[in-house]
């Protein structure tokens, strides 16, 4: 029996051996028994004699061409199949996804209807004694922050908190129109503890720190000058306050014993100013008296 006839030279396809035989790395001469001709032999169940080469049984004719060489034929389709294999890329497997359990939202707590009515009572108490954050154990505050532990998106208790933030901006407010400063700042710091995102924290401590900054210029007023204004010379006072640079960016506040009293204040300041117009506060307050204030601009 015949078999194809192989060129005398074949390259080896191996792991980690180089061979220099046959003068080309990784390469081999093949000597068969017979030139150019193979018979196969029943009895050595080989084709060919490989006395220069013993490692190696994997041969290459090109880079895509394999021959098993020198393997009985058993072992050689066996070598065959775990090269194949060996040379098949796995492909990922389409598996479907592992199911996750359902999301469970935890339902909200309510609060109890006996316990919150008993803490919006205590609430509202604290609220007309004035307590509104303190003492801590009987003010408006330590009531609803007890309901909003509880529930905490109870509408009650956050409304309640809202209306302490309100009236310590009342507060700030009046004691700001007195020229009170620091107990203004204090009433405002109360309110932001209560809550800081409360809309009207920021335009008071905007309104607080206007008038901090500000150029102050103050006229008492005694009875008896007002009584006989020309003569004391309370008229040109007047006058003289009302007229300044900035007179656009100033604002007045007037205390008098009456409106009337102010009003006339007014007048006088208005004509000083001339052509240009004042901006007043009349309060009804004592002692007489004018304050100026001039804000940056």
């Amino acid at each position: 029996m015949k078999v194809e006839h192989l060129p005398d030279t074949f390259c080896l396809l191996h792991l980690g051996v180089h061979s220099t035989r046959g003068g080309n790395s990784g390469c081999v001469q093949l000597r068969p028994r017979k030139k150019r001709e193979v018979r196969y032999n029943t009895r050595r169940d080989t084709r060919y004699n490989y006395h220069s080469f013993k490692r190696s049984d994997v041969m290459l004719r090109n880079p895509t061409t394999l021959s098993l060489i020198a393997l009985p034929n058993s072992a050689g389709y066996l070598l065959l199949v775990l090269l194949l294999s060996a040379c098949q890329v796995s492909q990922p497997q389409n598996r479907p996804a592992p199911e996750l359990p359902p999301v469970t939202t935890p339902q909200a707590v309510k609060i109890d209807p006996i316990v919150l009515h008993s803490l919006l009572d205590q609430a509202d108490q604290a609220l007309a004694r004035g307590d509104l954050t303190f003492p801590d154990d009987r003010s408006a505050y330590s009531a609803y922050q007890a309901i909003l532990a509880i529930e905490p998106e109870q509408a009650d208790a956050i409304r309640g908190l809202e209306h302490i933030v309100e009236q310590y901006i009342v507060l700030a407010l009046q004691a700001l129109e007195r020229d009170q400063l620091a107990t203004a700042r204090s009433m405002l710091a109360r309110a932001s503890l209560v809550m800081p995102e409360h809309p009207s924290i920021e335009p008071t401590t905007m309104q607080i720190r206007l008038v901090e900054q500000a150029e102050r210029a103050s006229l008492k007023m005694s009875q008896h000058q007002l009584s006989n204004p020309t003569a004391t010379g309370l008229t040109q006072q007047l006058a003289t306050l009302s007229k300044t640079p900035k007179l656009a960016q100033c604002r007045f506040i007037i205390s008098a014993k009456n409106d009337a009293q102010g009003r006339w204040i007014y007048q006088q300041l208005a004509n000083g100013a001339k052509s240009s117009r004042i901006r007043a506060d009349i309060k009804i307050r004592l002692p007489a008296g004018v304050q100026r204030l001039c804000f940056p601009s």
